[in-house]
This record gives C-alpha cells, structure tokens and sequence, in this order.
C-alpha cells in the first residue's frame, strides 16, 4: 500500500487549487486593474508581470492568491465582457441601468452559447467595473479641454496689448 501512495503523490496534478473569490474582492481587484491602467500608455495590455503586481496587493489583505489565479479571474471577467458587449453591439438591444441586466429578444438569446445565455439571464455583477476596463480606452478626461475656453486662451496671448 506504501507504493500505492508513493506513486500518488508522484502525479500530482499540475493544477493550482481554486479560490472561491468574494464580490469584495473581485472588485478590488478589477479597480486595481482599472486604476493601473490609467496610468499606462494608450494600447496597453495586461501581461502577466503586470496581474503579479495585483496578486502582491491582494495579498497584502491575507487572500492568499497565485499570480495564475489572478490572470484566471481577469480573463474569467475579461471572456464575460466580450459576450455583453457582442450582445449590446447588436442592434436591438440595451441595458437595464436600473436592474443591470441585458434587454435581449427570445430569439436571440437562443443564438447564444449556454455561458452567454447563463451570464445574460440575471443582473450583471460589476458591469461598471467591467465597462471601465474593458471599453477600449483608457483616457479619463483629464487632458480634455473645451473648444471655446482654448480659443479664449490663444486669442488672448495673440493680442497686440500684451506687447
């Protein structure tokens, strides 16, 4: 029976073991991930050096996360961003703000594959958060300046009086 257990242990699975993440923590986590990206440049792409530096913050909170459990959970949130945002882009549909849920036609939802139509059927959780990270941009306005207050500027440094 010794050789039994021996040659158990031997294969091992290469599998990491699975966290069972709570609401609070996915969050902070896709905040995290927004507020780092924020401050990349445009086009940036999480690798995972980057989702490193998340699971060194969350662990920081006694979560006890791998780096591979991190980029698990990204790409989880990441995948279900791409099946809402597929689903809005069609013509027809909308958003419920108020039970943030997807407004989708019955003949539609059975087009869609069974995670989509499982994600679809209830309100969304984090779809704010997901929204921020996810749209494409990461521009927060911050450098944006309205039109008439930049002309007021430039006319005023122009001006003979200031000579």
């Amino acid at each position: 029976m010794a050789k039994g257990k021996a040659k158990a242990n031997a294969f091992t699975s290469s599998r990491k073991r699975s966290v069972n993440w709570h609401e609070d923590q996915s969050k902070y986590m896709l905040e995290w991930c927004t507020e780092y990206l924020k401050k990349q440049h445009a086009g940036f792409k999480f690798k995972k050096a980057h989702l490193m530096l998340c699971a060194n913050d969350l662990n920081k909170f006694t979560m006890g996360v791998t780096v591979d459990q991190v980029v698990c959970h990204y790409r989880h949130h990441r995948k279900n961003w791409k099946y809402i945002a597929t689903t809005l882009s069609n013509r027809g549909n909308t958003f419920d703000e108020k039970r943030c849920m997807v407004n989708i036609s019955e003949s539609e939802k059975e087009k869609l594959c069974d995670r989509a139509r499982r994600l679809l059927a209830k309100p969304i959780k984090f779809f704010n958060e997901m929204r921020e990270l996810f749209i494409g941009s990461n521009i927060d306005g911050s450098l944006a300046i309205d039109q008439n207050t930049c002309m007021d500027a430039a006319d005023g440094l122009d001006s003979d009086d200031s000579r």
